[in-house]
């Protein structure tokens, strides 16, 4: 549904193109938060809660307009002085009553409703109250541990949701599926502006002309911190790689069974929709959900932390061109030394004499603690100090292997392939490889990859192969048809 359809009410932004917009922004939320204090917002509190926030609005715009007129700042100063003298030039149009009646006919609050005590009580919309909570939670965004909080979200909700005796479980739809889209969702927002806080970055350190501005960057811009922090938190806890796989696994639990079909019959019912239109809707929220969690969050990470190591490269080449005031010495030292190479040898000498003359070279050194530091060494008490020799069983080799197989990584391992194989086929029963246009390297690495899982037993697809070859841009790769097994 398109907003506006939604909301029918064409005026409802207009407080936002009035020439007051700040102002009327400010009084919506003073009446909000009075609504959260208050059980019943009377309309008298309502007045008295503007008219006290306009006085104090004209008498701080006084003290700013003195203080801004002696930096002759123009614009500034004609605005201050329209909310100083806001009283004299606009007459009722600033008052608390006009305000009110303004956010009545543009929707913001509630017709006049007659309260127990015969007062009229002002209601805020709640069109109004969501909008307005966005937009305060869009500006005070401090950017601190989000993306980590989207993911230790979605593994909570994934582990909570696969207990028998969760709540959850009763409305899966609700309370599954649909918070995991919206932080995914957000996640993908939160990576993007990692992404853009880069460019910016990167377009900051370029600006710097001299080696002092560019230190109080490093060393002060908050926002700097908190970015790098964030990321290298997110791409270096241990946690966070397990958890991803962790729900990545999971989902395809999820997908199987009754809990699908209890989410299709509950969208169906909370969306007014069939069951067929309710079920490619669950269907794509899955395959969305999969996708980012396998192949998405990897490549957005992986352009990242390349970026930030161009960042790096930048800033260091900055450095060595302020600190070197524009002069490339390596350039100079070499065409000096192919200068002296082509003088006599006695000329060659006075020369080298000449350039030590000119430079100062002193060895600076330090003690460290490792200098003064007393060996202590470990007392033999006559026990045999040997490495015992045993043998591991053949549980015990089996679970090291494992452990092994785990922490290695693997872009091509049986679940990623499976991941894959699973958005190809969408609501096709088979996939047929002369069907297909192969694009990329990486989808023929994963249809070849494929072939070798043919045969395990984790690998829930049948595949096919022939003589045949099909001939891409990539490579050439043997014919294939892949089936779902089954019995798995």
């Amino acid at each position: 549904m398109n907003f506006f359809d939604y909301i029918k009410n064409e005026s409802f932004f207009k407080p936002f193109t009035l020439k007051y917009r700040r102002i009327y922004y400010d009084c919506i939320q003073i009446l909000i938060d009075k609504t959260k204090e208050l059980p019943v917002l009377y309309e008298s509190d309502a007045k008295d809660s503007i008219t006290i926030y306009l006085k104090n609005l004209g008498l701080q715009n006084q003290e700013e307009v003195s203080e801004e007129k002696a930096e002759n700042d123009k614009d500034t100063v004609q605005e201050a002085d329209r909310y100083s003298h806001m009283a004299e030039e606009t007459g009722g149009d600033l008052q608390a009553a006009s305000i009110i009646s303004l956010f009545r006919d543009c929707g913001w609050l509630l017709p006049r409703e007659i309260g127990r005590n015969g007062e009229y009580v002002v209601n805020v919309s709640i069109d109004c109250r969501r909008v307005m909570d966005f937009l305060r939670k869009m500006t005070e965004k401090s950017g601190e541990g989000m993306m980590s909080n989207r993911i230790f979200s979605m593994y909570e909700i994934v582990k909570s949701a696969l207990d028998e005796d969760s709540v959850r479980r009763e409305r899966p739809y609700t309370n599954i599926l649909v918070p995991l889209i919206d932080n995914e969702t957000e996640l993908k927002n939160e990576l993007t502006d990692l992404k853009e806080n880069i460019s910016a970055i990167m377009k900051a350190v370029i600006a710097f002309q001299d080696i002092n501005s560019f230190g109080q960057f490093i060393m002060k811009d908050e926002m700097l911190d908190r970015f790098f922090s964030e990321y290298f938190f997110v791409k270096n806890n241990g946690l966070i790689p397990t958890q991803i796989s962790f729900i990545r696994n999971k989902l395809r639990v999820l997908r199987q069974g009754e809990m699908f079909e209890k989410m299709v019959s509950e969208c169906a019912e909370n969306l007014q929709i069939n069951d067929d239109e309710a079920r490619q809707r669950v269907e794509r929220y899955f395959a969305e959900l999969q996708y980012f969690l396998s192949v998405e969050y990897e490549d957005n990470m992986e352009l990242v932390d390349r970026r930030i190591n161009n960042y790096y490269n930048l800033a260091n080449t900055r450095i060595m061109l302020m600190a070197s005031n524009g002069v490339r010495l390596e350039s100079a030292i070499n065409d000096f030394l192919n200068a002296v190479a082509k003088l006599p040898e006695d000329e060659q000498v006075r020369a080298m004499e000449k350039a030590a003359d000119c430079t100062r070279l002193i060895s600076q050194k330090y003690v460290g603690y490792k200098s003064f530091e007393k060996t202590k060494r470990l007392k033999n008490e006559g026990q045999n100090i040997g490495l015992a020799a045993s043998e591991l069983s053949e549980e015990e080799k089996n679970l090291k292997t494992e452990e092994l197989f785990k922490n290695a990584p693997n872009r091509y391992s049986v679940e990623r392939v499976a991941d894959f194989l699973e958005m190809q086929f969408g609501n096709d029963c088979e996939i047929n490889l002369k069907e297909r246009q192969l694009k990329t390297k990486e989808e023929v690495i994963m249809f070849a990859a494929a072939m070798l899982y043919a045969r395990n037993e984790e690998f829930p697809y049948e595949i096919k192969l022939s003589e045949e070859m099909v001939r891409t841009d990539i490579a050439d790769i043997s014919h294939m048809v892949i089936r779902k097994c089954a019995d798995k």
